[in-house]
C-alpha cells in the first residue's frame, strides 16, 4: 500500500529592505522668481512755450545734455524790436517823471508859503501820479516781453539723454509743439506684478535685490500700487534702482526672488517619504523594526523637502524614504 505524502507550504512574508533618515526640525522659506520691466522714472516730452521759427538747434538724438543746457532758439527779431521800443518809452517817460517830481517839490514849498493855490498844487500832484502809473505799466509790459523772450529758448529741465529729436532748424513751431524726448537714465523704476499673497510678506528693510542681465543690483522698495489686474488678480510692485554707473534701456527685463512665507521649527522630511494611501497623506516611521503608518498634514513644499506636522511624530524618528512604496502598515522591516 502506497503512502500518501502531503506537503504543506506555509507563506512567510519576507522582511522589507528600506532606507531611512532621522526626522528633523528646521526652517522652510518659500521663494518665487518674478519677471518685471525696467522703466525710466524721469522722462519728459519737451515742448515749445512760444511759436516761431527755429533759428538755432543745439542737440541731436543720442546726445547727453546737462540740466540747464540750451537746446534750441526760436526767432526773436520782432520781439526784440518790441522790447527796444518799450525800453525807449520807459527812458523817455523817466525824463518826464523826473521833471514832474522836481516841479512838484517846488509847488510843495510854494504851497507852504501860500504862494500858489491848492488847485495848482493838486494839478501837479496828479500829473506826477499819472506819470508814475504810466512808468509802472511800461515796466510791467517790459517784464512780460522779457518773459516771452525767455520762452523763445528751450533748456533741458534735467540731465539726461535725448531719446528722440522731433524738430529741425528752420521749422515753424506752434506753442505746445513737441521738440524732443529727454530721459534721465539714472532714475530707474522696476515694476513687478505679484499675487497678493506675496505682497503681504514684503521685507521691512525697504531694500531688495533685483537681477538685470544676470547681474544683481540693489533697489529701494517704493511699495505696491493700489490698482491691480482683474483678469490675473495680480498687483504691481514698484521698486527704484539705487545709484549705479551701469547704463540701462527702457523696457529691459528684470527678475526678483520674493519670499511668500517662512516656517520655523517645523518638521522637515524628504519628499520621497511622503505617500498617499487610503485618501490620506502619510509617511512610514520605523518603530521596533516595523513600519508604522502615520497620517500627516503637509504645510508646504520647497525643492526636495516637505514641511509637515503630526502629533504622532517626534524629532529623531526614523522616517522611511526609500522602499516605502512597497511596504504595508506594520510590516516587519529589515534592520
Amino acid at each position: 500500500m502506497k503512502k500518501l505524502i502531503l506537503t504543506i507550504l506555509i507563506y512567510i512574508p519576507l522582511m522589507a529592505a528600506v532606507v531611512t533618515e532621522p526626522l528633523t526640525k528646521g526652517e522652510l522659506s518659500l521663494t518665487q522668481r518674478f519677471n518685471g520691466t525696467l522703466q525710466f522714472n524721469q522722462q519728459s516730452r519737451l515742448a515749445a512755450q512760444s511759436e516761431g521759427v527755429i533759428t538755432k538747434l543745439y542737440f541731436d538724438e543720442g546726445d547727453y545734455v546737462k540740466a540747464g543746457t540750451l537746446l534750441l532758439q526760436i526767432d526773436t527779431q520782432i520781439l526784440d524790436a518790441q522790447i527796444h521800443s518799450t525800453q525807449a518809452s520807459i527812458k523817455e517817460l523817466e525824463f518826464s517823471l523826473q521833471k514832474a517830481q522836481l516841479d512838484f517839490k517846488r509847488y510843495e514849498a510854494l504851497l507852504a508859503k501860500q504862494s500858489v493855490s491848492k488847485q495848482q498844487y493838486d494839478e501837479f500832484y496828479f500829473q506826477k501820479m499819472k506819470l508814475e502809473q504810466q512808468h509802472a505799466a511800461l515796466q510791467a509790459s517790459l517784464k512780460a516781453q522779457l518773459i516771452q523772450k525767455e520762452k523763445k529758448s528751450v533748456y533741458a529741465p534735467f540731465g539726461g539723454y535725448i531719446s528722440q529729436r522731433l524738430v529741425a532748424r528752420g521749422e515753424w513751431l506752434k506753442e505746445g509743439s513737441e521738440i524732443a524726448l529727454l530721459i534721465n537714465p539714472k532714475q530707474v523704476d522696476l515694476t513687478f506684478h505679484l499675487p497678493a499673497s506675496y505682497l503681504n510678506h514684503l521685507p521691512t528693510s525697504k531694500k531688495l535685490e533685483v537681477i538685470i542681465n544676470q547681474k544683481p543690483y540693489n533697489a529701494k522698495l517704493i511699495g505696491p500700487l493700489l490698482s491691480g489686474d482683474e483678469k490675473t488678480r495680480t498687483f504691481p510692485l514698484r521698486l527704484r534702482l539705487l545709484p549705479t554707473k551701469d547704463l540701462f534701456f527702457d523696457g529691459m527685463q528684470a527678475h526678483i526672488d520674493l519670499q511668500k512665507a517662512a516656517y520655523t521649527n517645523t518638521f522637515l522630511v524628504s519628499r520621497d517619504a511622503l505617500l498617499k494611501k487610503f485618501g490620506k497623506e502619510i509617511i512610514f516611521v520605523l518603530k521596533d523594526n516595523r513600519a508604522k503608518m502615520v497620517p500627516v498634514t503637509v504645510i508646504d513644499y520647497i525643492e526636495d523637502k516637505v514641511a509637515l506636522s503630526s502629533p504622532e511624530l517626534s524629532v529623531g524618528d526614523r522616517i522611511i524614504t526609500k522602499g516605502n512604496e512597497r511596504i504595508r502598515p506594520n510590516q516587519e522591516i529589515r534592520p
